[in-house]
């Protein structure tokens, strides 16, 4: 089944990526969130928004510390939950799971109604990956045009419901390493093409 080209996308894939990622740091600095980390580690900027392929009003965070402490995120969770639009505050230790770090989720409501996700990774510094922090510079440096519109495109199908979700991962993985187009069979490339749910993988 094919779907509308890049062409006939209204709005523009590229435009609304541009402005899902001025939403986010306007809500990154409403909420002062790096300020706010840099009291117990180094935030770092991590995922689609950091990589520029941001279609879904999500954020994510990496904070690396000497030693991952709950009492320091429930202080950046409390200052938070008290601000205009911020709905929800979430928590979860993963220090003995694979993930090994802790795990802290606002839900904010923006001026326009949208809701968004933002989604914070407490991580030791010398973690041992796979990082979200280390895939951003070589995801960055494979992205050509067609390879961002692509992965774009396949991303708004995501959102409208006119494809399978799944991760983000998945579909750099299908449109860098195997070559798809938007309208392609990305369920079927990524049945023949399995991961483990904790994957180093960055781009060859």
């Amino acid at each position: 089944m094919s779907h509308p080209g890049p062409e006939t996308s209204t709005p523009d894939v590229l435009e609304q990526s541009r402005q899902r990622i001025r939403q986010a740091h306007e809500i990154l600095t409403r909420l002062r969130l790096f300020e706010r980390w840099q009291a117990f580690g180094t935030p770092i900027l991590v995922g689609a928004m950091a990589c520029e392929l941001a279609m879904a009003p999500d954020i994510d965070i990496e904070i690396y510390c000497d030693a991952p402490c709950i009492e320091d995120g429930f202080t950046v969770l409390r200052d938070c939950a008290v601000l205009d639009n911020v709905r929800k505050a979430r928590f979860g230790n993963h220090l003995n799971d694979p993930d090994e770090g802790l795990y802290w989720r606002l839900d904010y409501r923006a001026t326009d109604g949208t809701d968004w996700k933002i989604d914070m990774w407490m991580l030791r510094r010398d973690h041992p990956g796979p990082c979200a922090a280390q895939l951003v510079a070589p995801l960055r440096a494979a992205l050509t045009p067609e390879i961002r519109r692509t992965i774009l495109e396949l991303k708004s199908l995501m959102q409208t419901g006119t494809i399978p979700r799944c991760p983000s991962i998945d579909i750099y993985r299908a449109v860098i390493d195997g070559g798809l187009h938007s309208d392609a069979d990305l369920a079927k490339w990524l049945a023949v093409h399995p991961r483990d749910q904790l994957t180093f993988w960055k781009p060859g």
